[in-house]
């Protein structure tokens, strides 16, 4: 019976779990699943594309995590505090746990999935934070992307340094950036 195209897909997952992206391949996947490489290639073009599919879904369930996870906080800006320091530590805690090649490698892919995920979570708190008059930038999507470049920017410090720890810094500089208990400019 031919694999599935979840099947395969978790099958993918746990090799780049276990010996990294670099070194998970296909041929891998399709020995332990007793299947043919020609089997993979009719869900997924490639490895990078298979790679892209596992992470999308890591992503969309990241997404679910982190937005019950800061549903309870009493208003905008705690919810975006809590969240950016979910995502801020776990990005830390992932690339300590990657080699630098890998890592690498994967963020080139993984990007977009991670991003959109975590994206239109932050562009919701801030334009929910900006209405409720808890932050002073009203342009949701140009404070998104600012967020993004600068937790982008932290991960490739991490990268280089691996055991550097600012997240408490580049959380209250987000939450500065974004005039946080400041007033706002709609007032």
């Amino acid at each position: 019976m031919p694999a599935t195209k979840e099947e395969i897909a978790n099958t993918f997952e746990r090799h780049v779990e276990r010996f990294g992206f670099g070194k998970a391949s296909v041929e891998g996947v399709a020995a332990e699943l007793g299947i043919s490489k020609r089997t993979i290639y009719q869900h997924f073009s490639s490895k990078r594309e298979l790679y892209r599919y596992v992470v999308s879904r890591i992503a969309g369930e990241q997404r679910a995590a982190l937005a019950a996870a800061i549903a309870d906080a009493p208003d905008w800006a705690s919810k975006m505090e809590r969240f950016l320091t979910l995502v801020v530590s776990g990005m830390r805690r992932h690339i300590q746990e990657t080699s630098k090649a890998d890592w690498l490698q994967e963020f080139e892919i993984a990007y977009d999935a991670m991003a959109g995920a975590y994206g239109a979570i932050g562009t919701e708190l801030v334009a929910r934070g900006a209405e409720a008059g808890e932050f002073a930038i009203d342009d949701a999507e140009l404070a998104n992307g600012l967020i993004g470049a600068m937790v982008t920017h932290y991960g490739t410090v991490v990268r280089d340094h691996r055991e550097y720890d600012a997240d408490a810094e580049v959380v209250s500089a987000i939450m500065r950036m974004l005039g946080a208990g400041g007033p706002s400019r709609r007032g």
